[in-house]
């Protein structure tokens, strides 16, 4: 698994790949721009109350908002980013690592859309559910989070990886198969997930990871 990881971080050089990095982060950045915008715009047309510091006061709050949320949703947003870029990630890592296997075929975009999706909204209500736990025992609660996303990562990424070889059926059978490696390889992308700016990377990095993980359990499972 962390010659998987070691190979993956390595894509992070690569053209192909860091183009992939820089689509999704602009991406990003151009959406939370547009809700910053948004808010600002909002901010102008609400009515002017008497008290000056109350106004200052929700300027203030407003803007802090905007932060917290930029921080919350920066990776599922990137995740959803990198969903649609990850036939390129893929492409790339099974050229330069496993030219001899057969081509795949290709996830289907609205599938892998989808996906990325689920996976935003699941992190996004898994990450709500725990906030408490974080606030009150911010260890075990953190642990708790890192395990969650771990699980979550890790099953959906997979699933992107896998089903541009096969079906989902086969995809989830192969993947309960190998439920211990896979939740391995999640819990690696969610230590990066849960770091600031390194977040915008994690899911691409997550999904070259992924991809070496799986042709890693495909052959394994080949008959001899």
């Amino acid at each position: 698994m962390f010659a998987s990881a070691r190979k993956a971080f390595a894509m992070i050089f690569d053209r192909a790949f860091f183009s992939v990095v820089l689509k999704a982060f602009v991406l990003t950045l151009l959406l939370f721009g547009g809700l910053f915008v948004a808010l600002q715009y909002g901010l102008q047309h609400l009515p002017t109350l008497h008290a000056h510091w109350i106004n200052v006061m929700v300027d203030w709050l407003a803007s802090i908002l905007l932060i917290v949320v930029f921080v919350f949703l920066g990776a599922p947003v990137a995740a959803i980013f990198a969903s649609l870029f990850l036939d390129g990630i893929a492409k790339t890592v099974e050229k330069n690592y496993y030219p001899a296997d057969a081509p795949a075929s290709g996830a289907p975009f609205w599938g892998s859309l989808y996906t990325g999706l689920r996976l935003a909204g699941w992190v996004i209500a898994v990450s709500l559910a725990l906030l408490p736990f974080d606030i009150a025992l911010p260890g075990v609660g953190s642990a708790a989070t890192i395990a969650a996303d771990g699980w979550l990562l890790g099953r959906e990424f997979f699933e992107l990886a896998a089903l541009r070889h096969m079906s989902r059926d086969a995809a989830d059978s192969l993947r309960k198969r190998h439920s211990f490696a896979v939740f391995g390889a999640g819990i690696i992308i969610a230590l990066l997930a849960a770091i600031p700016v390194v977040n915008f990377i994690a899911p691409l990095f997550g999904a070259a990871f992924m991809v070496h993980v799986f042709k890693r359990i495909q052959h394994e499972d080949r008959p001899a």
